[in-house]
């Protein structure tokens, strides 16, 4: 099994791997299984020679995120497990295809957005979506992802999220991802610079605009 960034992850957590956490409350989500963690980038690790995914065989850096906010503050907590221990995935797609209460603009707007073109969510979204916890409110902007698929479909898909973006007041956020796993944000891609940022697992590149397609994609 593979897991890449935004993957939300179930694992086999322990006290000993939350040995820094002092928050009761979000630990007590973590070890009775309620929560799933979510892939991240290992800090302080910057080689984009390595592949843009974990595997079963090396520590598998995870996030966490508390449902509730303390005094306007996300609690979060970031460790690492054995990829072995790890028992069950879901990709932002999976997510995005599953069965939800809509109660929120932000949620309203990915369900509309995600029956018009393939994408897959993550952030507060997400975790409401799997968790069925309360982490969206009227505020919450919404974060999904798209394969590049070519400069096309990446402009429709623009068209689409300003269209929603107006009809729900919600922010939305898009990362385009390449066939080599690296995320661009669909509205700097829009804007038509020559060079691209792009994040990826390992690390944080610059691509050539020219160089998108023959290198990096489309699927």
């Amino acid at each position: 099994m593979n897991f890449q960034r935004h993957d939300l992850v179930y694992a086999d957590f322990r006290d000993s791997d939350l040995s820094d956490l002092g928050h009761q409350g979000l630990r007590e989500l973590i070890l009775g299984g309620k929560l799933p963690g979510i892939v991240r980038r290992e800090e302080g690790l910057e080689d984009p020679l390595l592949s843009n995914h974990y595997t079963e065989d090396e520590a598998v850096y995870v996030g966490f995120v508390h449902p509730v906010k303390e005094d306007g503050q996300r609690i979060r907590f970031g460790t690492s497990v054995d990829g072995a221990r790890i028992e069950s995935k879901l990709t932002p797609y999976d997510v995005a295809r599953m069965d939800y209460d809509p109660r929120t603009s932000s949620l309203q707007a990915l369900k509309k957005l995600a029956g018009m073109h393939p994408v897959g969510v993550w952030g507060s979204n997400a975790l409401e979506i799997v968790t069925g916890l309360g982490y969206t409110n009227e505020t919450s902007d919404l974060d999904v992802l798209k394969a590049y698929e070519g400069h096309e479909d990446s402009m429709g898909l623009s068209r689409s999220v300003s269209e929603l973006e107006s009809e729900f007041g919600t922010r939305i956020d898009v990362e385009l991802i390449t066939t080599d796993g690296f995320g661009i944000n669909l509205k700097e891609y829009v804007q038509g610079g020559d060079t691209l940022l792009a994040k990826g697992l390992r690390d944080v590149i610059l691509i050539n605009r020219e160089d998108l397609e023959k290198i990096h994609g489309p699927y």
